[in-house]
């Protein structure tokens, strides 16, 4: 086992403890076959995903205190590439028989200053920690509670805590009675819980967290912060696993997701999503697979005619089938924390050739159909005005080291600057550029023959045109004085990309 002689010089909020040694009892005589910190939940071990879930709060270095099975967990995680990067610390602690408390004590000699302290078998979202970082500490010790006792899945097991009017703590048990919040398992700790852990520990030659709670509380020294909205859910059984899965699933939602991709696309892509989430599928995989189906839709367009209407249906629904599983590749990513600079990129190009094969296409196939090669003309307009657009964006994105499609800070969105009726209608129905409505909406178009594929195509003529107007117009409140178009790149790239989404949900 690896272990570390020297005591490091780490003294910043940047390193967390882990303990890991215990049997894991109650999982393993469910049936799990793995030592409960390499038990998969949502694609991941238990362990790793602890670890990556702290470094994507800004922890970068982890001490892990390993006792049952030490060896095989830690010659399984220890060349992973995903934690190749972190400073970790392998921890043996021969007695880990003993309560969990005495397993704190063995990260004292590798912990300078503050740090924070989790179990390995507690799956929480990155802003608990968030939320532990955003006061100074008070006293030696600040635990996560939470304060929504309804949406606590197993309250008897449960640790309670009782908490005074100034967020300290009162009372900590699991068999309270009278109780304010739940205890997540996620601390912020001076080196006063290590005195204290040893104090107790002198006296009854065993020590738990919890009695180093209490004897901080009991000298005025331990506090409580509230995790808000936060989730977060302790794995003691499969029972208890499947529900941190569902939890995870659930979290995949994002607050910025159309009605559609909540109430349909989200839907059949987490089911999917669920499905791989233990196979070798990597992100990019299913990023290949959206693009070659879109493709195929495209493929289909192009085989419509008169006689063949119906290829223009299967298109539709192939372009709706590819839009869904394009979601499936974030999920992915940020199930198994997969991210990459490579598969952004990917993701973000294969989104422009399955939207603009797709389009154009539809708009040849109603000339193919009817014989007027107009509709052709305007799938070519569409294709060079949003390629003039993305040429400029993308150029932008790339010289300031983004990867992700906009969501740009466009001039509609100034309350001061949207008066007219241009920039009213702008703002009002922004929502119909959204991938999930006009991928659903030219589906249902489908459906509806040569009027309907005539519709969809004067429908996007008129959305890239408001588009590029507010390209235009955008431009142009920000650099009043450029008016080349020579310039574009070089303006956005210096004022507007400061609004661009950043790399987090994409993948890799």
């Amino acid at each position: 086992m690896t272990t570390q002689l020297e005591k490091p010089n780490h003294s910043d909020l940047r390193q967390l403890v882990i303990l890991a040694a215990g049997m894991g009892s109650r999982i393993r005589a469910g049936g799990a076959e793995s030592p409960k910190p390499l038990v998969d939940v949502g694609g991941l071990p238990l362990l790793k995903r602890s670890i990556l879930t702290a470094n994507k709060a800004g922890i970068n270095r982890f001490v892990v205190i390993l006792g049952y099975e030490a060896e095989l967990i830690e010659n399984s995680l220890q060349d992973d590439e995903q934690l190749a990067s972190l400073d970790i610390e392998w921890v043996f602690h021969e007695r880990y028989q003993l309560k969990n408390g005495v397993s704190v004590l063995q990260a004292k000699p590798y912990i300078d200053g503050e740090f924070y302290l989790t179990m390995a078998d507690h799956v929480v979202e990155p802003d608990i920690y968030k939320a532990l970082a955003a006061e100074p500490l008070r006293g030696d010790l600040a635990l996560a509670v939470d304060y929504k006792l309804d949406d606590v899945f197993d309250m008897d097991d449960a640790t309670k805590v009782r908490v005074g009017p100034e967020a300290e703590i009162l009372e900590i048990d699991k068999a309270l009675l009278n109780f304010d919040a739940v205890d997540t398992g996620v601390f912020r700790c001076s080196q006063g819980l290590f005195h204290a852990l040893e104090t107790v520990y002198d006296q009854d030659g065993d020590a738990s967290l919890s009695q180093g709670v209490k004897k901080l509380a009991d000298l005025g020294q331990a506090y409580t912060v509230d995790v808000g909205k936060a989730w977060w859910q302790d794995v003691d059984d499969l029972l208890t696993r499947e529900e941190a899965e569902r939890r995870l699933f659930v979290s995949l939602t994002k607050d910025s997701d159309g009605f559609i991709s909540k109430n349909i696309n989200r839907k059949v892509s987490k089911w999917i999503s669920r499905r791989l989430m233990r196979t070798s599928v990597s992100p990019n995989h299913v990023t290949a697979a959206a693009l070659f189906i879109g493709l195929l839709a495209a493929a289909a367009n192009l085989l419509a005619d008169a006689d063949h209407l119906w290829f223009i249906a299967l298109g539709g629904v192939l372009f709706q089938v590819s839009s869904i599983v394009d979601g499936c590749d974030g999920e992915l990513a940020r199930l198994r924390f997969q991210f990459s600079e490579f598969g952004a990129w990917f993701d973000t190009i294969s989104d422009v050739i399955i939207n603009h094969s797709y389009l154009f296409t539809l708009g040849l196939a109603a000339t193919q159909i009817s014989g007027d090669p107009i509709w052709a003309y305007m799938s070519t307009l569409v294709l060079i005005l949003s390629a003039f657009i993305l040429k400029h964006m993308t150029k932008a994105l790339h010289a300031k080291g983004e990867t992700y499609l906009p969501a740009m800070d466009w001039s509609f969105k100034d309350d001061q600057d949207c008066q007219s009726i241009f920039q009213k209608i702008c703002k009002h129905f922004a929502f119909c550029a959204r991938r999930d409505f006009y991928a659903f909406g030219l589906m249902i178009f489908s459906f509806g023959g040569l009027a309907a594929i005539k519709i969809s195509t004067i429908a996007s003529v008129i959305i890239i045109g408001f588009v590029f107007g507010q390209f235009v117009r955008t431009h142009f409140k920000l650099n009043p004085k450029s008016a080349g178009q020579a310039d574009f790149a070089h303006d956005f790239n210096t004022q507007s990309t400061t609004q661009i989404q950043k790399l987090s949900e994409q993948t890799i």
